[in-house]
């Protein structure tokens, strides 16, 4: 007697033992699902951003104040962000580089000026908060006192953010600030005139071309020692010794025994100049005698131009000669 029997398909069986084995809980799985089950049990921490805009004016204060003389400045402090705690202070700063830029002098230097401040009748520094949208009035007010030598001091009114800045769960305290420069002068009774040299009066490059705009190089050092305020021009001439144009300086200040580069509102953009052109610039300093110059020589052609138009006659004549070769 034959028994009917269906024997197994071995491909058939090895894939059953597969899916079998897919099926079986894996330990690491079961606890990486466990893990986050737990934390999603937990919410996120919240996240504080506190939103910080000051604005302060005037951005500058320039005096001359004669001993037992006094002042008051009225500077206008805006805060366009949240409520925030300020810290008003006066720092010290000195000429960084030529450019005009400064460095606070936070922990090297202590000016004795600083005891010549008050701030709303109380001494400096001084706390206070300023809401959101609020705009204040402070009186910052100088007492030079009877004693005061001659000299200069250059300091930065600085309001500085105390309140802290959340940005993460657990808080990061961050310090904006804004400030605005004080230049004072203390003069002696025959206070001397400014004084100034030209150390550098130069153009980028010899030879211009016709289609591009001049710029001038100017560097000036203050050679007094008290701050000063430049004004002045620059004269062009043409081969013809024609005045073909006059270019304004800006009116910067230059700190005392310092050098600081001078630049002109916009550069020298003539119509297509050709030849040879003298630069001659007049600078005298607000509150000086004289006036100091100096002179250079460039020249203006339209080279970029004729390059091109020389390159396309030889690529002309060259798809010439193949034609007719």
């Amino acid at each position: 007697m034959k028994t009917n029997r269906q024997e197994s398909n071995p491909t058939v069986v090895a894939l059953n033992t597969r899916l079998l084995n897919m099926l079986k809980p894996n330990p690491k799985t079961l606890l990486l699902i466990i893990f986050t089950s737990i934390l999603s049990l937990f919410p996120p921490s919240p996240i504080y951003a506190q939103t910080i805009s000051l604005s302060v004016w005037p951005p500058i204060l320039e005096a001359v104040l004669k001993p037992s003389q006094s002042y008051t400045q009225t500077y206008q402090l805006k805060n366009q962000g949240d409520d925030i705690t300020l810290k008003a202070a006066l720092i010290p700063f000195e000429s960084a580089d030529e450019f005009g830029h400064i460095t606070l002098q936070t922990k090297a230097f202590q000016s004795p000026a600083l005891n010549y401040f008050t701030l709303n009748n109380s001494p400096l520094p001084q706390s206070f908060i300023l809401k959101a949208g609020e705009t204040k009035n402070i009186d910052l007010t100088i007492n030079i006192p009877q004693t005061a030598p001659n000299s200069d001091h250059y300091l930065t009114l600085l309001f500085q953010a105390e309140t802290k800045g959340l940005i993460t769960g657990t808080g990061s305290k961050t310090l904006p600030a804004v400030g605005s420069n004080i230049l004072l002068t203390i003069p002696q009774p025959n206070q001397p005139k400014p004084t100034a040299k030209i150390q550098a009066f130069s153009i980028p490059q010899f030879i211009f071309d016709s289609f591009d705009p001049i710029n001038f190089n100017l560097l000036v050092k203050n050679t007094s020692n008290h701050f000063l305020k430049t004004q002045g021009h620059i004269d062009i001439f043409n081969s013809f010794n024609k005045k073909v144009a006059t270019i304004p300086l800006r009116s910067d200040n230059i700190l005392k025994q310092s050098t600081r580069q001078l630049i002109t509102d916009n550069p020298w953009n003539p119509i297509f100049p050709i030849g040879r052109y003298q630069a001659t610039v007049n600078l005298t300093p607000i509150n000086a005698t004289s006036t100091i110059t100096q002179t250079i020589t460039f020249y203006a052609f339209p080279y970029k131009i004729l390059a091109i138009l020389l390159l396309l006659f030889f690529l002309f004549k060259k798809q010439k000669s193949r034609l007719f070769s």
